[in-house]
């Protein structure tokens, strides 16, 4: 009778993987995460633009070319898909396409929130937000490209992060240079 010793292991067959797990390797599913991903971007700096002009028209000018970058890239992608073996388009100028607008958020001593920026507060809580929709912004590219098994597209995401980056350091710089918010009467600044 042959008894296995306790020396001795049997390997089961290994699998063939012909991709790591959570590899996206669908071109169309890659672009249409990213159109997506734009629209919303473009969208949301254009609705930015809008609610910082009568506050600040500088930042209502950043917010505007920010949402032009946004279009742009879509721009990139349409030509880096056009060499691409693709089925169907999934591409599309996100200032053609309709948008659900979000709804304002406003303080819980306000019974109605205005659409403009008038103060101060209001601007550093809108920028904060801005910064932070920007970094999100970057992580999803990251992650997008992390799992990204498409080696074509490599070099154009790798390019949207470094956009994400410098549009997250400008929103920063942004939120630095707005005023201080007014001292309360009385209060000695020292």
């Amino acid at each position: 009778m042959n008894t296995p010793m306790a020396n001795t292991r049997i390997e089961p067959p290994r699998m063939k993987i012909s991709q790591p797990p959570g590899v996206i390797t669908s071109i169309e599913e890659v672009l249409a995460q990213v159109n997506d991903h734009e629209h919303h971007e473009f969208h949301r700096y254009r609705w930015l633009s809008l609610r910082f002009l009568t506050f600040q028209t500088g930042i209502s000018r950043l917010m505007e070319a920010l949402s032009v970058e946004s279009q742009q890239r879509v721009q990139a992608l349409v030509e880096v898909s056009a060499s691409l073996p693709m089925r169907d388009p999934v591409l599309r100028d996100p200032a053609k396409l309709a948008w659900q607008p979000p709804a304002l958020q406003r303080p819980h001593s306000l019974q109605r929130a205005h659409f403009f920026i008038l103060d101060g507060d209001e601007a550093a809580r809108e920028l904060s937000r801005a910064v932070l929709e920007e970094w999100r912004s970057r992580r999803f590219y990251e992650r997008l490209q992390a799992c990204n098994g498409i080696p074509a597209l490599n070099h154009l995401l790798n390019a949207c992060i470094g956009q994400a980056q410098a549009q997250l350091q400008i929103l920063q710089e942004a939120e630095d240079r707005l005023p201080p918010p007014p001292s309360p009467p009385g209060e000695v600044i020292c």
